[in-house]
């Protein structure tokens, strides 16, 4: 199907009607070709069109694209927002990742409800990035590569050329007398987009000359299998999440799974928390050293941006620990207003009136030898004692905040108090929802 203005309308159809739409603009062909085929068709369309460009200052043309697209936008009659960005090297991340990255963040910080922003991703496009996750031995849902329309912000992101196939694009702008900018930097064939793009790809189609449809397809079917995937592992994870504590999942009721299914559900469990998802190396660590490990082992599996523990037949999903307190920290409090804890640990404040706090107490962290009677029971018990009462796991039980005075043990956090006092607990401890 040859690209045209009325192809673009027939596409835009099938999405959500939004309150605004913002054409991601570039200036090079393709966003180009969106932009003057948008005007073609506003008439008919129900929302607005805006025009949005970064300028990422990353080379010396960077002002002249800018100048560019302000005159585009303006012999169109279409509005533009001009954003800037200032971007140096971070180690570990490509400068074009960094880019996009930084892109999408300033452009997120402009929209409004209901919008939708409109990228210029074409067939071509959705080849490269295809072929980019079946090199990295991506499963299905990189496979699925870049959809069409996902929500975004609190509106959606879209991407209506996929259909079309770069050719097809610039055959329409060179029918059309358009004009536009090269970036220099897609000639580099030193990233590995650019040499899929010049090197690989041509070679491809000179055998396949379907290849963009026939990879659209399968992108498209690697999406509906990663949705399965998704619903699936949502079904399976209902069955045994304790919905009070998300960042636990019980070892009971996983035994009836099998490995993949198993696997489904971890990275979807993981992925719901919005941590990384981890690779295979470590789901199988997981499901072959930590699940089955013996009931009074701790074992761990750590991975870039999270870690997950046991206790008592249960997973806990945690980010990476930051340090536990030091035992010497000594914050003093009377129980008015609330006392921001160290650490990310949160903060300390009270429910009601509570005379023995209002007298003043000291918040510590764990040290030796500390021994609490709980409430309404008999028998002094030590801190670790007390903890395992509690079912607190031992890597978090050095971030409890304690209240003492004159070196007795007052309260444990808002989940004990310990003799002479007694009641209900006063303490509210907001604290992140991973802490158990």
């Amino acid at each position: 199907m040859a690209f045209s203005p009325a192809s673009l309308l027939s596409v835009l159809q099938t999405l959500p009607v939004p309150a605004r739409y913002r054409v991601a603009l570039s200036g090079g062909l393709d966003s180009v070709v969106l932009l003057h085929a948008l005007h073609d068709v506003a008439p008919r369309l129900a929302a607005p069109v805006e025009a949005v460009h970064v300028n990422h200052g990353l080379h010396g043309d960077a002002l002249e694209w800018e100048n560019f697209c302000e005159s585009l936008c303006a012999a169109l009659d279409i509005p533009l927002l001009s954003l800037q960005l200032e971007l140096g090297p971070v180690r570990g991340l490509s400068l074009e990742a960094l880019a996009r990255e930084a892109r999408y963040s300033i452009i997120a910080e402009q929209m409004e409800e209901g919008e939708m922003l409109l990228t210029a991703h074409h067939g071509d496009d959705q080849v490269e990035t295809f072929l980019l996750q079946l090199l990295r031995g991506a499963g299905v849902r990189g496979l699925a590569s870049m959809p069409r329309l996902r929500e975004w912000q609190s509106g959606w992101l879209a991407r209506p050329l996929l259909d079309f196939s770069r050719a097809e694009l610039e055959a329409w702008a060179r029918e059309q007398g358009l004009r536009w900018r090269e970036d220099p930097s897609n000639r580099e064939t030193d990233i590995r987009r650019n040499y899929l793009r010049h090197e690989i790809i041509p070679l491809l189609k000179e055998q396949w000359p379907g290849l963009v449809t026939t990879t659209g397809r399968s992108a498209r079917h690697c999406a509906e299998a990663a949705q399965i995937l998704r619903d699936t592992a949502e079904e399976d994870l209902m069955l045994v999440l304790d919905l009070a504590r998300p960042w636990q999942l019980p070892l009971r009721g996983l035994e009836a799974l099998n490995e993949a299914r198993l696997k489904n559900l971890l990275r979807y469990w993981i992925g719901s928390r919005g941590l990384p998802v981890p690779g295979h190396q470590v789901l199988s660590r997981i499901l072959h050293e930590m699940i089955p490990a013996p009931e009074d082992a701790l074992p761990q599996v750590d991975w870039e941006g999270g870690q997950l523990r046991r206790y008592r037949d249960r997973l806990y999903l945690l980010p990476s620990l930051p340090p536990a307190p030091a035992a010497s920290l000594v914050l003093a409090w009377d129980g008015r207003g609330s006392l921001e804890l160290p650490g990310g640990l949160g903060s300390l404040s009270v429910t009601r009136a509570a005379p023995w706090l209002s007298e003043g107490v000291f918040v510590v962290f764990r040290r030796e030898g500390m021994r609490c009677r709980p409430a309404g029971r008999e028998g002094r018990r030590s801190f670790k004692r007390l903890c395992q009462d509690l079912h607190i796991p031992p890597w978090l039980r050095s971030r409890l905040p304690l209240l003492v005075r004159e070196g007795e043990l007052l309260a444990v956090a808002d989940q004990c108090l310990c003799h002479p006092l007694s009641g209900e607990n006063p303490l509210l401890w907001e604290r992140p929802e991973w802490l158990y």
